[in-house]
C-alpha cells in the first residue's frame, strides 16, 4: 500500500517516472552507492528501436541482434546514457558477432533519459570503426566516435524521439 507521502507512479509518463528514476540514481551516485547510470538504459533503448521500426524484440538469450524489423533487417542497439557536458569517455557495450545488418546508437541525457542522438550505421561502417579491444575480449565504439560522425551512417533522432513518445501513454500506441 502507498503511503500518503509517496508519488502515484500510475498517474506518470514513461519519461516521468525514468526522470524520477535518474533522480534516484543520481542520489545513490553522491552517497557512494552506485557507479553507474546505465541501468534501465539497453532495455529501454531496444524497445524505442523495435516501436519506432515496427519490429519484433529478439529473445533474451539472442546475442547477435535486438530487433527484427517488419522487412527482415536485424537491428543491433547499443546505447550510453551521457551526462550533459561530460568530457568522459563514454564507450558502447562490446560487439563479439557481426551477424546484424545495422546498429542504431544511441545516447540518452542522464539527467532527462531523452534521447540526445541516434544514429542507424550499417554493419560494414561499424566494423571499419570498431577498435579491438582484447580487455573485453570484443569490439568497442566510444560515443565520440557516433558523435563525430561515420560515413553512410543515417541520423535517426527524429524518428526514435517520436516512438519514445508514443511510449508515454498506453492510449497512445
Amino acid at each position: 500500500m502507498r503511503s500518503a507521502t509517496e508519488p502515484d507512479l500510475s498517474s506518470m509518463s514513461v519519461r516521468e517516472l525514468l526522470r524520477l528514476y535518474s533522480r534516484v540514481l543520481t542520489e545513490l551516485i553522491e552517497r557512494g552507492v552506485l557507479r553507474s547510470r546505465n541501468a534501465p538504459a539497453g532495455d529501454l533503448a531496444e524497445a524505442i528501436v523495435a516501436r519506432a521500426y515496427r519490429g519484433e524484440l529478439a529473445l533474451p538469450s539472442e546475442k547477435s541482434w535486438d530487433v527484427r524489423t517488419a522487412g527482415g533487417v536485424l537491428l543491433q542497439v547499443k546505447c550510453r546514457v551521457v551526462e550533459p557536458g561530460s568530457r568522459r569517455t563514454h564507450v558502447f557495450s562490446p560487439f563479439r558477432s557481426w551477424d546484424f545488418h545495422a546498429c542504431v546508437f544511441i545516447t540518452l541525457n542522464s539527467v532527462t533519459y531523452e534521447i540526445d542522438q541516434a544514429v542507424e550505421v550499417a554493419v560494414d561502417q561499424v566494423q571499419k570503426i570498431a577498435r579491438e579491444s582484447s580487455w573485453v575480449a570484443g569490439h568497442r565504439i566510444t560515443v565520440g566516435q557516433i558523435r563525430a560522425g561515420i560515413a553512410g551512417a543515417v541520423d535517426v533522432t527524429d524518428r526514435l524521439q517520436e516512438a519514445y513518445e508514443a511510449m508515454d501513454w498506453p492510449e497512445r500506441k
